[in-house]
């Protein structure tokens, strides 16, 4: 067992036992349990108890409740992200919605958000998706939706009243076949396309939009013959070739 080298860490421990959606409140709860319980059991059978009361205040986790939800606050608000960072999102989660009402039909408000529920929470829903292509974790997942914004079943329902503001007539079944489209140039269409773009994000925050049509294009002519992974290195390759031959240019500027 290898000692938390911070209270923010100690509560993703925690987080990652929960895997699945939790509240603030909810998990201030949670790393209560967690910390004085399965965690204090493993630190005492090694340690012993003096060794872990000393430990929680080297994660200046002394005033016991105070100390305790200061920690899972803040953990929140850095898994969270600012506004600033999540602003792109929006046409991921709509983008969710969208594949939604295509693959399920739904026919009501109710409906709606009993599919996009079953979409993010089902083993063989997004998660799946999520799991196998891009080789991650479970809880990684929900910190994923967490940053998009969906960090409760409140959060869902909020963003299905949100897209139904914007597409109020969305159980019409006409306008669902115009949803199967692909929509217009420049938005994600699906949660695949979506997950792809979100991962080149974390590889280069700042794309351009030539480099943003690069991603389209691979994704549109590889998608059926290559996993999201190595549609990534293709993609990354070809951000390295462009960046060699801007130097080459240069190069051969200064040297003229």
């Amino acid at each position: 067992m290898v000692l938390a080298q911070s209270s923010r860490e100690l509560v993703s421990r925690c987080y990652e036992q929960i895997n699945g959606f939790v509240e603030v409140e909810e998990l201030k709860k949670a790393f209560l349990t967690y910390v004085f319980k399965d965690y204090q059991e493993e630190v005492v059978q090694l340690y012993g108890l003096d060794a872990f009361h000393e430990h929680l205040e080297t994660l200046q986790l002394i005033n016991c409740r105070k100390d305790f939800d200061a920690a899972v606050e803040e953990w929140y608000r850095s898994e969270c992200g600012d506004e600033q960072d999540g602003k792109y999102y929006h046409d991921i989660l709509f983008s969710l919605v969208r594949e939604t009402i295509v693959t399920y039909q739904p026919s009501s408000r109710e409906e709606l958000l009993r599919d996009l529920t079953k979409l993010l929470t089902t083993p063989n829903g997004l998660v799946c998706r999520w799991k196998h292509e891009l080789q991650r974790s479970l809880p990684s997942y929900y910190q994923y939706l967490m940053k998009l914004g969906i960090r409760s079943y409140h959060d869902i329902e909020a963003l299905v009243d949100m897209w139904l503001i914007e597409y109020p007539n969305s159980f019409d079944k006409t306008q669902q076949r115009l949803f199967a489209k692909p929509v217009r140039r420049g938005r994600p269409n699906n949660a695949e396309l979506s997950l792809l773009l979100e991962k080149a994000y974390e590889w280069k925050p700042s794309l351009t939009a030539l480099e943003k049509e690069r991603i389209r294009k691979i994704y549109y002519y590889h998608r059926k013959s290559m996993s999201t992974l190595d549609m990534i290195e293709k993609f990354k390759h070809y951000v390295m070739a462009k960046n060699e031959q801007k130097v080459e240019r240069k190069s051969s500027r200064l040297a003229n």
